[in-house]
């Protein structure tokens, strides 16, 4: 987060979260973080859940959490937008990322493509990278990288 900063200087102020889990985003996202950052977005895992854990977090670092925002943006549909926002309502300033669900609505079967980065140039070497989702299933990256990340971080 601290490269975002440096080369956006307050742009783009909404945080990912689950690059390696929600949680340890959560444990790392301090007083500072929190008030740089507009808000956060949410990409996998309960959109519940979730916006209980931000709003909480928010409040454990007395920050009003309607002053922030969550984006949600993992497979939303018309029925599940409604939820969430029926639930964050006074709560939390809730905005959508709008995607396949929303957009293909042609009657041709979605593709369901999410394009993620797998490596970076440092010098002439090509280094792996990893994201470790909240969605078990949606872990991304080379498999000895993501066991290594999982690891390092004491993720289970």
């Amino acid at each position: 987060m601290e490269k975002w900063i440096e080369v956006y200087q307050g742009d783009l102020g909404i945080a990912l979260t689950d690059t390696f889990t929600t949680d340890l985003f959560f444990s790392i996202f301090d007083t500072r973080f929190a008030k740089l950052f507009d808000g956060v977005r949410q990409d996998s895992g309960d959109p519940i859940v979730f916006a209980e854990k931000a709003i909480e977090h928010y409040k454990k670092l007395r920050i009003d959490p309607m002053s922030k925002t969550i984006v949600f943006s993992d497979s939303l549909n018309v029925d599940k937008v409604e939820e969430i926002n029926n639930y964050c309502k006074g709560k939390i300033r809730p905005t959508y990322g709008i995607g396949t669900h929303l957009t293909n609505d042609v009657g041709v079967k979605p593709l369901n493509m999410v394009i993620k980065l797998t490596a970076i140039r440092a010098g002439d070497k090509w280094v792996p990278t990893v994201k470790i989702s909240d969605d078990k299933g949606k872990h991304t990256g080379d498999t000895d990288a993501v066991a290594l990340c999982k690891q390092i971080l004491c993720i289970g």
